[in-house]
């Protein structure tokens, strides 16, 4: 198997294809690449979930201490409020001050997502994954350094930096993932991508079961909180570019690093299957982001407030934990390979309905009940998140980097648009004086019941899970 450049046309770079039919055993260098973009990954998270991560009541009050827009919208005036009167007021308005402040800091991202998840393809398409993930990571870091410079100052500016962020996180979920396709063969490429899921989850657990931890190593100084971060992330970043290169020779997997121009494509785009994953996966993010959001601040709310009234500190490890339940991603991967092709389908189904029953159990401060809705949260994470991501080669793999690329993104886009709706559903029903049940059961169940259709929908309708003509056979069983 050859992977030699071989000419260049029409802006289209042509490279020997793999034989498809040859077994491959996976290459040793293909784990330190996967990891070089896993870690990238991961430390975007860090600065994204910041807020979540040292709970929203913490850092929603260090906006109200420290920075002038946020005294104004309110009419915060720390001068005037004092002991008790302090303590009235943030029982008053607290609440809604952490529904604004957070969801307006959280849904900027995934916006910015949306609008870079296609150009992203281009990028691929045009200079390959590697160098399209180090675009995501110095936008990443030019777009923290303003949100930074911003927390004391301007809530116009954090929220454009906020923004911007968005854009880097769409190049590094869509280049990474492509990482690690052209890297590992159909028979390990599953749990490699699997295990590159576990970004979001790894990323979630650490900045909640930590975040508060280094804040308070900081003095409480949420502008030195950020710079840490911005550091990480440019760590990371040169790793990722010192270790990563794209595969030589026997080392090319069954997707080819052949950079085939978009139009010649699209053929393997014609599938009812895939634009049901599409969907259920955008389904999935706008219930999932619920719980990386809100689960540790209700954790810590007060018992007359609806929460479950936790300290801190178990508020911050038990949410982390659940947050991370993701992390399961592989050994819902490594049961996906398990079945028998035309039966893959099953385990996004299974994931869809067990979440689903997570939101109808959610946000009770009931303890039995919690300890249900934890064990079905982490069975739908364990699915979904699992089998999601690598079922895109799968079904397009033929089409080399950029189909992958190309799937990837509209599964990116779909994951955002998700995202995106979950912050106001919150702070609107925070706002007309709704519980966080009340909430799940009036804006999240009923979207998880139409999760399950599509979920049903991933059904082959050819006898042997054959994708629709033009897009080829999946790979598998």
């Amino acid at each position: 198997m050859r992977s030699v450049l071989v000419s260049i046309s029409k802006g289209e770079t042509k490279m020997a294809k793999p034989n498809e039919g040859t077994p491959q055993q996976t290459p040793a260098y293909a784990w330190p690449c996967l990891f070089a973009s896993l870690f990238i990954a991961v430390t975007l998270v860090w600065e994204w979930q910041w807020m979540p991560g040292v709970t929203g009541g913490t850092a929603t009050k260090w906006f109200l201490f420290n920075n002038p827009d946020i005294q104004g919208m309110f009419g915060f005036n720390p001068a005037e409020l004092q002991g008790e009167a302090l303590g009235a007021w943030f029982g008053q308005n607290l609440g809604r001050c952490i529904g604004m402040v957070m969801g307006n800091s959280m849904s900027w991202v995934p916006i910015g997502a949306i609008i870079m998840a296609f150009p992203t393809t281009f990028l691929v398409q045009k200079i390959g994954p590697k160098w399209a993930s180090i675009i995501g990571v110095c936008i990443a870091i030019v777009a923290a350094v303003i949100t930074t410079l911003c927390l004391t100052s301007s809530w116009t500016g954090y929220q454009v930096g906020r923004f911007i962020f968005g854009l880097a996180l769409a190049c590094t979920i869509v280049s990474g993932p492509t990482c690690v396709s052209i890297w590992f063969p159909g028979a390990t490429r599953g749990r490699a991508m699997a295990i590159w899921s576990t970004w979001a989850p790894i990323g979630i657990f650490t900045v909640n079961m930590w975040g508060g931890n280094v804040l308070d190593l900081l003095g409480g100084n949420i502008v030195a909180l950020n710079w840490l971060w911005i550091i990480l992330m440019a760590v990371a970043g040169v790793i990722f570019l010192l270790v990563f290169r794209e595969p030589r020779g026997d080392e090319v997997s069954e997707v080819s690093p052949e950079r085939k121009r978009l139009r010649d494509v699209l053929q393997f785009f014609k599938s009812r299957q895939l634009w049901s994953l599409i969907i259920l996966f955008a389904i999935f993010n706008y219930m999932n982001y619920a719980f990386s959001q809100y689960l540790k601040t209700w954790l810590a709310m007060d018992v007359a407030s609806g929460g479950m009234g936790w300290e801190a500190g178990p508020a911050g490890l038990v949410g982390g934990i659940l947050c991370a339940c993701g992390i399961l991603g592989p050994i819902g991967g490594w049961i996906m390979d398990k079945l028998p092709r035309d039966k893959k389908w099953i385990a996004p189904l299974l994931g869809i309905i067990s979440l689903t029953v997570c939101m109808l159990l959610s946000f009770k401060a009931n303890t039995p009940i919690f300890v249900l809705y934890a064990l079905f949260f982490c069975i739908g994470n364990m699915f979904l998140n699992g089998c999601c991501r690598p079922m895109v080669p799968t079904y397009v793999f033929k089409g080399g980097a950029t189909a992958v690329a190309f799937g990837l993104s509209f599964l990116t886009c779909g994951q955002y648009l998700g995202q995106i709706p979950t912050s106001y559903a919150f702070q609107f029903g925070t706002a007309a004086g709704m519980s966080y049940s009340d909430i799940m059961m009036t804006f999240f169940v009923p979207v998880g019941v139409v999760g399950i259709i599509f979920g049903l929908l991933m059904k082959p309708s050819k006898p042997k899970g054959e994708i629709a003509e033009g897009a080829g056979k999946p790979e598998g069983k």
